[in-house]
């Protein structure tokens, strides 16, 4: 049998009436820092970040988005683990940052879970194309930019171009991420 607290419960709550009123405006700009405005009780949300319509928080305690954010249309945030966001990112459309994992047969949790939650870290001035995937334990250095449709796992060097499946360096970027701003 599952407990929930009472806290538990009201942040959850919390959580479907945000998304349900996030959701309600139209998608304009103006709309897009009230969202941000919206979401800073719960999650650490720096400042001129802006959050687009459709976003997916699981859990919103363990969200940190930078100052001078862009957050698209459709980004899913699965926040089994952490997920910090720096300053000065741009994710693209129906991004997935997800950082739940399940661990092999041989390596149940204490508790007889199964899956674990890795954190994901993206540094400070990055690009996220549209429909990428990042896996559980990713950090992405600062200035790099992540292609299209990308899936990341793992570290990756500052101020690279990555793309495919599995994203791999394809070329540097001199200064490209970083003029972004």
């Amino acid at each position: 049998m599952i407990k929930f607290g009472i806290r538990k419960t009201l942040e959850e709550m919390y959580v479907y009436t945000f998304l349900f009123l996030a959701n309600l405006f139209p998608d304009m700009s103006v709309c897009s820092v009230i969202r941000a405005l919206l979401v800073r009780p719960i999650a650490s949300v720096g400042s001129d970040t802006r959050i687009r319509k459709n976003l997916y928080v699981n859990s919103f305690r363990k969200l940190s988005i930078g100052r001078n954010c862009f957050i698209n249309r459709g980004v899913q945030f699965d926040c089994s683990g952490r997920v910090s966001v720096g300053d000065n990112c741009s994710i693209g459309f129906n991004v997935l940052v997800t950082t739940s994992t399940h661990l092999e047969k041989d390596r149940v949790g204490e508790d007889g879970r199964t899956f674990i939650g890795e954190d994901v870290i993206i540094g400070n001035g990055v690009w996220i194309g549209a429909n990428s995937t990042i896996l559980p334990g990713t950090e992405i250095a600062d200035h790099c930019i992540i292609a299209a449709g990308a899936v990341v796992k793992g570290k990756l060097d500052p101020s690279g171009v990555y793309a495919g499946v599995p994203a791999r360096r394809i070329r540097d970027t001199p200064g490209i991420a970083e003029k972004r701003i």
